[in-house]
């Protein structure tokens, strides 16, 4: 009796892991499939229905508190600050001996890598005066979103490894996703609102952001399971 409940336990595992990683390939091809929809959509250098509407909504009452506010928030995701975070949070995982967690957060700097040749692919340019309020003047192409891809890229990576944590209780769990996800929404409203990004560009960056975190994450979740089973 206590084989075949083995066995059953066995089959039922494998079939488990079987089962996400056939999810995990669907939402990989699900997502690059939108990403190269939506890349081919926005090639045309015309702004759409739709980017034009976000935005109107978004910029329909501005205020000096809101663009403070929104330049904030932007502020985040440029370059320096962006590589500056990063590397605090890498080297804290790292002081105290987290070298996995680390090297997790360490690899969000590949995804301006990742922007960057997007961006020089797609060449689609920025809003203009003709159609937004441009409180921030921007460089580079427009789609995907640099600071989206990179938010999503970073609060991502620090939402899978307190979930995956085993030391970190579940309402430390709860607020710390709540704050990444609001960072990741804030951080997307502010391209828009700030004219520097169509509504397009942050879904683009979105995209990208999740099958890098995807990818990344997988890694990281792997390595960690395999180093928890030689523990044992």
């Amino acid at each position: 009796m206590e084989f075949k409940n083995n066995e059953f336990l066995s089959n039922f595992s494998t079939y488990f892991r079987d089962r996400r990683k056939t999810l995990f390939l669907c939402f990989s091809i699900f997502f690059i499939i939108v990403f190269l929809l939506l890349s081919f959509y926005v090639v045309d250098s015309s702004p759409k229905s739709w980017d034009l509407l976000v935005s109107q909504e978004l910029q329909e009452d501005p205020s000096a508190l809101l663009d403070v506010l929104m330049k904030g928030f932007s502020w985040l995701g440029t370059v320096y600050v962006a590589a500056i975070m990063v590397t605090v949070f890498s080297l804290v995982f790292l002081i105290f001996k987290y070298f996995r967690e680390g090297l997790f957060v360490l690899s969000c700097l590949l995804s301006g890598g990742v922007s960057y040749v997007l961006k020089m692919l797609i060449d689609r340019p920025r809003p203009t005066t003709d159609f937004v309020r441009i409180v921030e003047e921007t460089h580079y192409q427009s789609f995907p979103s640099g600071h989206v891809l990179f938010y999503t890229a970073f609060f991502g990576t620090l939402m899978v490894i307190a979930i995956s944590s085993s030391i970190l209780k579940i309402s430390w769990k709860i607020m710390i996703t709540v704050i990444c996800l609001a960072m990741i929404v804030l951080g997307a409203v502010s391209r828009i609102y700030l004219g520097a990004h169509w509504f397009t560009d942050v879904i683009g960056g979105f995209i990208v952001g999740v099958l890098f975190v995807m990818l990344t994450g997988s890694i990281y979740l792997r390595s960690k399971k395999k180093s928890t089973q030689v523990q044992k």
